[in-house]
């Protein structure tokens, strides 16, 4: 699998990950201390490179999901 498809796979889980905890964008970006630009485009598929481990370890922190469900195919 190439880093694109990666990258929107991950976009789409934190995404429904995000919607079932009932957050915003905003409030997402705003608790994991990035732009709401970045939280855009990581959630869309459209992050230059690999979205940093740290920054996907504070998203499935706040949304409360193990690593594993915002990397793999559910």
């Amino acid at each position: 699998m190439n880093d694109e498809l990666d990258n929107r796979l991950i976009g789409i889980n934190i995404a429904y990950y995000r919607k079932l905890k009932k957050y915003t964008q905003m409030e997402l970006a705003q608790e994991t201390n990035i732009s709401l630009s970045y939280m855009a485009k990581i959630e869309s598929g459209l992050v230059t490179g690999c979205v940093s481990l740290p920054v996907l370890y504070k998203i499935s922190r706040i949304l409360d999901v193990s690593l594993d469900k915002l990397v793999k195919k559910n």
